[in-house]
């Protein structure tokens, strides 16, 4: 069915063993074992999927969100995007759903059309276990007693304010991970820029905190650049890992579909997202919620 290799530092890929294979031949059950213990799993030389399969592959999983355009995202390089998603600048790093009641268990991509001779543009993913692992006691005695309070005004399909601890627990693990979105993003000050604030610093303290834990994330330890071929196929355990985007240095032709997958039973309805509200503070602990109006 297929033959795998692992990807540096962490996940695996699967290719296809043979050119009529298809990811649905999978048992969801085994994937979901490989998505614990490696993060990320990439699929190749499987055949494509129209959007209903698409759309069907992912629900063996669990719900889906439904957003406003449907469950499938499609990703294309904008001239004049509203959201930088579509633009050709970088894309911080962040987790699917900070803004939303519910978080995504798994993200999964599909990719129908990429150039070959692209500069930029990798589709980038820290595994934040390990980068926890990995720190020293008073690191992580430090993170875990910080709060951040994010919030970004509405461009495209999402918008919110939100207060989270920056170290959480796995809901399916237990083990400790990152919730974070970077800020200090110069390909998103003109379309949807993140604006932060740490709870108990002054502002040179906070920009400095803010630029050592930035650079930590990007150390290749805990980074995986996934550079898209026509075909790919991505999912990724959207707890474990923040994920980004590289700039994209020249003009290229690419064509992403992505889905959102959320915690529930397989075959389960979509699930329309529930956006946290301006005027709540939120803190999310363990994928749980608890809000009070300020």
């Amino acid at each position: 069915m297929y033959n795998s290799a692992g990807a540096q530092p962490f996940g695996i890929i699967l290719n296809s063993s043979s050119s009529t294979g298809s990811i649905s031949d999978i048992p969801i059950n085994e994937m979901i074992d490989m998505l614990d213990e490696h993060k990320a799993v990439i699929m190749r030389g499987f055949h494509p999927l129209l959007p209903e399969e698409f759309m069907n592959y992912a629900n063996r999983y669990g719900p889906l969100l439904k957003w406003e355009f449907g469950e499938i995202l499609n990703l294309r390089i904008e001239k004049k995007p509203l959201n930088h998603l579509f633009g050709s600048g970088r894309v911080e790093m962040h987790w699917d759903g900070a803004y939303l009641t519910e978080v995504p268990r798994f993200s999964v991509f599909q990719c129908l059309e990429s150039s070959t001779e692209e500069n930029g543009g990798e589709t980038l993913f820290t595994d934040t276990v390990k980068f926890l692992e990995q720190a020293s006691a008073d690191d992580r005695d430090k993170w875990a007693n910080t709060a951040i309070s994010y919030s970004t005004q509405k461009a495209a399909h999402y918008s919110g304010a939100v207060t989270v601890p920056l170290v959480g627990v796995h809901p399916y693990t237990g083990k400790q991970v990152v919730r974070f979105i970077e800020p200090y993003n110069e390909d998103n000050l003109d379309v949807n820029p993140v604006h932060i604030h740490i709870d108990g610093m002054e502002p040179t303290e906070q920009e400095s905190f803010l630029k050592d834990f930035i650079n930590r994330l990007y150390k290749p330890d805990y980074m995986y650049r996934h550079r898209w071929q026509k075909g790919d196929f991505l999912i990724y355990d959207n707890n474990a890992l923040l994920h980004g985007r590289s700039k994209i240095e020249e003009n290229i032709s690419r064509h992403l579909q992505r889905i959102h997958i959320l915690v529930g039973e397989q075959n389960d309805q979509s699930r329309v997202p529930i956006f946290i509200t301006d005027d709540q503070k939120v803190k999310r602990v363990n994928n749980t919620e608890t809000s009070t109006v300020d």
